[in-house]
């Protein structure tokens, strides 16, 4: 497969419209302010790139790799990620909600004080993938194994998962409250 470099042109652009990118690489580049609407991204190519307070809602990054990569302060609104590969990737300070990061692959991954309500995480692999602070609202985790994850700093309220998948989860003695439905017992009153 060939590599073809996305035009510096477009990166010195501030809003990149209806475009389409196939077998892209971009290498070593600090994208700032940048906004992509409409946007596809397949088969491509990021590895030590810094995205800061870039808006990326909504677009389509399929079956994309993401080496080194951070998303710093970034609206990642609706965006795409199914089966991509994250191998060292950061969030920081992320607007997440509605995002998918379905049928994925992840290899150390992390959010931190992200908010993340109504994301998909649906079989995909969680490993080395760490949660700090983040709001996990109506979060879905299906075939999605959360075993050795620490949840205990996340807000959890209407995460959609299953015994399999959360069991083995680190969370604080509040969060349980917000658990108990999966075991399917009816606390009752005195």
């Amino acid at each position: 497969m060939k590599l073809i470099m996305i035009l510096k042109e477009d990166l010195l652009e501030e809003k990149i419209f209806d475009a389409s990118y196939h077998n892209e690489a971009i290498f070593d580049e600090n994208l700032t302010n940048k906004d992509f609407q409409n946007c596809y991204f397949d088969h491509s190519y990021f590895v030590d790139v810094t995205f800061s307070h870039c808006d990326l809602s909504n677009i389509k990054m399929n079956t994309t790799l993401f080496r080194h990569v951070q998303f710093q302060n970034c609206k990642l609104m609706g965006t795409d990620f199914a089966e991509s590969l994250f191998d060292h990737v950061a969030f920081k300070d992320c607007l997440c909600h509605f995002a998918n990061f379905a049928f994925m692959n992840n290899k150390t991954v992390q959010f931190h004080q992200c908010s993340l309500h109504n994301a998909s995480f649906i079989e995909t692999k969680m490993n080395k993938t760490s949660f700090q602070e983040c709001d996990l609202t109506q979060c879905e985790f299906l075939h999605a194994p959360l075993y050795k994850t620490d949840l205990s700093s996340c807000q959890i309220e209407g995460i959609i998962t299953s015994p399999e998948d959360i069991r083995g989860a680190m969370i604080n003695s509040f969060q349980a409250i917000d658990l108990i439905h999966l075991l399917n017992v009816k606390i009752k009153d005195s």
